[in-house]
């Protein structure tokens, strides 16, 4: 059940966005730490379950699921930006035209991205982007090879946040750059671990179904200093229940199929929101940048330009996914699951997904 989940998660983004007000802020910082716990769990499922940390398959399908609609999206902006040039620098700063060229090529390879420089950004929010690719691969050389490794992340991403608290640094040292990133990653990677052991078995979907309506309660608390300190926290440990109770989830394959398509169109909607936004804006509500009209407004077409990105992906890069798979069952890492039953198994986990392994309680099965 992750993909509704995600889907979720990226409309919390969104509309901390685009509503533009200070309060909603922190609605996106909790969303994308429910996406890194989330990631770490996947990932770790992905690495131990299927991908046995062969790198060749683990990046190849990494780079084949996150690039090409990263750069459709990117592509589809610079047209928007030359077409209309003063009224994308208003909608937002990253858009403006003087900024464009020389930073061409860190929008290409993304990870430069991650820092404040450079400061035009086709796609807005894909900072975050680099960072889960770094934690890609410190999963891949470090955290998700054994609990052990797991722990020790936990306890180094802990220190950093203590050190940032203790030197009141900040809240953007505890929310941008990958250091900021290890806590909850770490902590989906010790989900995977102790559900392999036979552990956290007893966290229900009905008491994630709880957990989330408290980590959405604790994200409407108001109060600054809650937000940025005790809120913050809460709801990545809040969250970590919803990630372990869902994982516990078994549903019927017509719930995990509609819950496959909704996770599909996940990541389309956190790349597109900007632009679609801004098409909104343009030609619905006069040139209106921000508020809650205009978010609510946007989310037809987002939802259809998702949609768009969703299919595309199934057309034309899934079958080059499919290749890589083929590979690793050649090479016998991984039992190969029935096309039929393909569907049914990752529902929910597709843009990261564990590439046809049946994941149940931390053991693949065929």
């Amino acid at each position: 059940m992750f993909g509704s989940l995600r889907l979720f998660l990226a409309f919390f983004v969104v509309f901390s966005h685009l509503v533009g007000t200070h309060y909603l802020q922190h609605f996106g910082f909790y969303a994308v730490r429910g996406f890194y716990v989330l990631s770490g769990y996947l990932m770790t499922a992905g690495l131990n379950e299927f991908y046995a940390f062969d790198a060749r398959r683990f990046w190849a399908n990494r780079a084949l699921r996150l690039l090409p609609p990263y750069y459709l999206v990117c592509l589809l902006t610079l047209i928007a930006v030359a077409l209309l040039p003063d009224r994308a620098g208003t909608y937002i700063a990253q858009w403006q035209t003087s900024m464009l060229w020389r930073d061409a090529a860190a929008n290409l390879f993304i990870l430069p991205l991650l820092h404040v420089e450079p400061q035009y950004r086709l796609v807005p929010t894909v900072w975050s982007l680099a960072v889960e690719i770094e934690m890609y691969l410190a999963l891949f050389l470090f955290i998700s090879r054994s609990k052990k490794h797991a722990l020790v992340a936990l306890f180094v991403g802990l220190l950093y946040h203590v050190v940032c608290g203790a030197y009141d640094l900040p809240f953007g040292y505890r929310f941008f750059g990958a250091p900021s990133a290890v806590l909850s990653f770490s902590l989906g990677t010790l989900i995977y671990f102790y559900r392999k052991e036979g552990r956290l078995l007893n966290i229900t979907p009905a008491m994630a179904g709880i957990a989330l309506v408290v980590w959405v309660i604790d994200a409407l608390a108001a109060e600054t200093t809650f937000v940025d300190y005790a809120g913050y926290y809460s709801d990545t440990i809040i969250f970590a229940v919803v990630v372990a109770g869902l994982a516990n989830a078994k549903a019927g394959s017509l719930v995990q199929t509609l819950d496959w398509a909704l996770g599909e169109m996940a990541y389309p909607v956190f790349l597109v929101q900007w632009l679609t936004g801004f098409i909104t804006a343009l030609v619905f509500m006069s040139g209106t940048w921000r508020g809650w009209p205009m978010a609510l407004a946007s989310i037809p077409l987002t939802l259809a330009a998702a949609a768009g990105l969703a299919v595309l992906n199934r057309k034309l890069i899934e079958p080059l996914r499919e290749r890589v798979r083929g590979t690793a069952i050649r090479r016998g890492i991984a039992a190969p699951v029935p096309a039929s039953e393909r569907i049914r198994e990752v529902a929910g986990l597709q843009s990261l997904d564990v590439d046809g392994l049946q994941v149940s309680g931390g053991v693949s099965t065929p």
